[in-house]
């Protein structure tokens, strides 16, 4: 009696399941800014771009790299230490600190 209710019950719980595993791999994760459809958040200039926009590089010369953070360009060794994230985390460095693998950096004040 009892397997023949499992029998039963378990393609009702898959009909009432699939639709939701659907859902939740379909949907792409959602950024830490709640930006219009066609745009994304852009954490240096924390602000909302259209898709395929985004901060320039700058064209620096031989020895340095580009800091988008300031939009400039510093000799290399020098700029933004990271710091000693604990496994699990990744430093941001907008914000200088460690987050939780998963975690974007802080939306728009406000947002």
């Amino acid at each position: 009696m009892r397997k023949r209710f499992v029998r039963r019950l378990a393609p009702v719980a898959v009909m009432a399941l699939t639709p939701m595993a659907a859902v939740t791999i379909a949907t792409p994760a959602v950024s830490s800014a709640q930006c219009d459809p066609g745009q994304y958040w852009e954490p240096f200039s924390k602000a909302c771009l259209p898709l395929g926009q985004g901060p320039t590089p700058l064209n620096c010369d031989p020895g340095q790299w580009w800091d988008p953070s300031g939009n400039v360009c510093r000799p290399l060794g020098q700029g933004p230490t990271p710091l000693g994230c604990d496994p699990g985390q990744w430093w941001d460095p907008t914000t200088n600190v460690c987050r939780p693998l998963g975690e974007g950096p802080p939306g728009p004040p406000g947002g």
